[in-house]
C-alpha cells in the first residue's frame, strides 16, 4: 500500500466521489490518484471506513455496526480493508487488461465470499438474512465481496474501464454509456484536466 499524503487534511467523507458504478469499484477507488507520487487513502481510520461504507450503501444504520474499541482490533480491521481492496484492484485490473485473474487475489476473494455466505441464513420469508453474529465491522467487506463476485461473474464485467488519466488517477468504473466509449472516471475532473492540458500544449 502506498503511503498516504500526510500534507493534506482528510477530505470529508461526504466529498468523496462515487464514480465506479458499483460498490466494489467505489471501494477500490478509495485510493485517490493511485498513480501519483503521493496518494490519498480515503479510509485511513476505522471510523472513516464505517462512515464511507454508510455513504456507499454497503452499511445501513439498522445493521448496528460499531467501530471496534480495542486498538488491536482496529488495526486488524484496517489490515483487512487494505488487503481486500488491493486484491480486488488486482482482479478488476486484470479483467480490464484481459489478463488471467491473479491466483492469490482470487483466493483472497474466495475466502471473503465464504465468510459472507457463512454469515447468512434462510429466513421464514424465503430470503437470506445476515445473522447477528455476522454484523460486525467486517459486514461491509462481506457485502463488497459479494458485489465483486456478481460483477466478475456477469456480462457487465465486459464494460469495466480504467480512467484514461493513467498519469495519476487510475480509477476503475463500469461504463454504462449508450455507446460504451466513456473514457474518464468523471468528465468534470480527469476529463477537464486532460482537455486543459491539450489546450496548453496546443
Amino acid at each position: 500500500m502506498p503511503p498516504g499524503n500526510r500534507h493534506l487534511p482528510p477530505r470529508p467523507i461526504a466529498a468523496i466521489r462515487l464514480d465506479g458504478g458499483r460498490p466494489c469499484l467505489d471501494f477500490v477507488n478509495t485510493i485517490h490518484d493511485r498513480y501519483a507520487v503521493e496518494v490519498e487513502d480515503y479510509l485511513q481510520q476505522p471510523q472513516r471506513f464505517v462512515e464511507w461504507c454508510t455513504r456507499a450503501g454497503v452499511l445501513h444504520p439498522d445493521d448496528g455496526v460499531r467501530v471496534p474499541r480495542a486498538a488491536r482490533e482496529r488495526a486488524a480491521l484496517m489490515r483487512e480493508v487494505e488487503t481486500l481492496r488491493r486484491h480486488l484492484h488486482a482482479l478488476f485490473a486484470a479483467r480490464v487488461d484481459e489478463l488471467p485473474l491473479p491466483a492469490d487475489a482470487a483466493r483472497a476473494l474466495d475466502r471473503w465470499l465464504h465468510r459472507a455466505w457463512e454469515g447468512q441464513s434462510l429466513g421464514a420469508d424465503g430470503q437470506l438474512h445476515w445473522r447477528a453474529d455476522a454484523c460486525d465491522a467486517r459486514l461491509p467487506l462481506k457485502r463488497i465481496a459479494l458485489d465483486a463476485l456478481d460483477l466478475l461473474g456477469n456480462a457487465p464485467a465486459s464494460r469495466l474501464r480504467r480512467c484514461a488519466n493513467t498519469s495519476s488517477c487510475g480509477w476503475l468504473f463500469l461504463d454504462t454509456s449508450k455507446n460504451q466509449r466513456r473514457r474518464w472516471c468523471a468528465m468534470e475532473t480527469c476529463g477537464t484536466a486532460e482537455k486543459m492540458q491539450r489546450y496548453r500544449e496546443g
